[in-house]
């Protein structure tokens, strides 16, 4: 054993150079720890911009139904008329928008289909509310009813 490290130790002596086994370890080892502290920020990073899409998706909605009604004095009646308007949605999200019976307010629940969390805005509150029991919309990405 004692000439092993004798002849490690006169090889770099020699100007040979290398890393060592325990060396390589060590690096590994450091590099497994960083990545197991990266990986769940990361995947929270990601819900979090999910949520963020829809939020702001449902935000600009609300924004074109008011534009409409500005317009032609009544909310939306249909898809077509809504993306002739201008809406859109982000990759993965769908919303579901309901006006009332008096066509006076309206509500659009969406979501984006990984989190499968849902976000209510109420025109008639000015905003987003609890969303607690409601499900996200399923089918074409904007439905009108």
């Amino acid at each position: 054993m004692m000439s092993k490290v004798m002849e490690a130790r006169a090889a770099r002596e020699r100007g040979d150079s290398g890393f060592t086994l325990i060396e390589l370890l060590v690096v590994v080892a450091v590099i497994g720890i960083l990545a197991a502290i990266a990986i769940p920020f990361f995947a929270n990073q990601r819900a979090a911009a999910r949520d963020a899409s829809v939020e702001s998706d449902i935000r600009n909605l609300a924004t074109v139904m008011e534009t409409v009604y500005t317009s032609g004095s009544a909310y939306p009646a249909t898809t077509t008329e809504l993306t002739d308007a201008g809406a859109a949605l982000s990759d993965g999200n769908s919303v579901a928008i309901a006006v009332s019976a008096n066509g006076a307010s309206y509500t659009i629940l969406g979501c984006n289909g990984e989190s499968e969390e849902p976000y209510l805005y109420d025109s008639s509150q000015n905003g987003f509310v609890d969303a607690t029991g409601e499900t996200c919309p399923t089918g074409e990405a904007i439905t009108v009813s």
